[in-house]
């Protein structure tokens, strides 16, 4: 072989070798990211349960995070930035914060990742002013909900009396939605129904039996509380309990977690609301795969309330007779 042939064999070889490693190279696989407030709570494993069984389904992979408390805005907004980062399809989220997130979501708006809100709704006025671009809205009305619950919770109360309320993180849409369904409840009794205390437990167990305590103490006339999710009714019967009070004040909670509907059976909590997180999670996977699929998202899917249940002794006692 001609001596000047050798070193553009040895060129040719080494292109060849190199584009059959990019060829043969194995693509990473499309992921999708969720992105809860935290696993902490019974709620959000079971959206994430749900996500993950619908992204089985349909055999695409979920990257599933979630900050460690939901007070910990930062951290969700950090998982945000490495999601970005790492160039997942598509962002599903459920704000801890509505207005605090929306800044760090942008990046994905810039990246061409789409975001799809998942439970808590991200503040419009926010979203607006900043430019951030929803795909869609999967979640609660929240307003609809509470009402349900504080109706319930005043009908057995006999329609009069003194209640209060323990509220989610205030910076949340969520925990302002509630408020406002509360409130549109007592106002529907004209003045039978009288708040005579109300404060935040930032949806946390602990915090609401100590907020709780401490509002006996101050109000012991009160006879009904709406707990604007369930993990803060489970820590209001704890402070009920400590009081001497159990039996004497009827406890209203919104999730339906399966800790709270053992407390319905008992009779320690009256009623809650069932909102599917599983359901929210599973619309979401889908949504986002349509979108992998280059689909595009009509007009009319881009915001999809669940079907709100209340769920009471009664409620429950039937779905355990039709599962036998």
């Amino acid at each position: 072989m001609n001596k000047n042939v050798i070193p553009i064999v040895i060129v040719l070889i080494a292109v060849i070798a190199l584009v059959l490693i990019v060829v043969l190279k194995p693509k990473s696989e499309p992921q999708i990211g969720l992105v809860l407030k935290t696993l902490t709570n019974e709620f959000f494993q079971t959206m994430a349960k749900g996500g993950r069984e619908e992204a089985e389904k349909l055999g695409v992979k979920l990257d599933v995070k979630s900050a460690s408390r939901e007070t910990a805005f930062d951290e969700q907004a950090q998982i945000v930035e490495a999601m970005v980062a790492s160039k997942v399809t598509a962002i599903l989220i459920a704000p801890s914060d509505s207005k605090a997130l929306v800044k760090p979501l942008l990046a994905a708006n810039k990246a061409g990742i789409p975001v799809i809100n998942l439970d808590n709704p991200l503040d419009a006025d926010e979203v607006k002013a900043r430019g951030l671009k929803l795909v869609a809205y999967i979640g609660t009305d929240n307003v609809k909900g509470a009402e349900m619950s504080t109706r319930e919770l005043i009908r057995a109360m006999g329609g009069k009396g003194n209640i209060a309320m323990l509220e989610g993180i205030r910076a949340a849409d969520n925990a302002q939605k509630r408020r406002t369904g509360y409130q549109n409840a007592i106002s529907e009794t004209s003045g039978k129904v009288k708040e005579v205390a109300h404060d935040t437990a930032s949806w946390e167990t602990e915090p609401a039996s100590n907020v709780f305590a401490a509002m006996l103490q101050t109000h012991p006339e009160i006879e009904g509380l709406f707990c604007a999710n369930d993990n803060m009714a489970l820590g209001a019967i704890k402070a009920i309990e400590a009081a001497g009070k159990t039996g004497k004040i009827l406890v209203a909670g919104f999730d339906n977690l399966k800790a709270v509907q053992k407390e319905v059976l008992k009779g320690t909590i009256h009623c809650t609301i069932d909102q599917h997180a599983d359901w929210m999670a599973a619309e979401g996977v889908k949504m986002a795969y349509k979108l992998m699929q280059g689909e595009e998202i009509p007009e009319s899917d881009r915001v999809m309330r669940v079907e709100l249940e209340l769920i009471s002794k009664e409620v429950l006692l039937k779905k355990q007779q039709e599962k036998k």
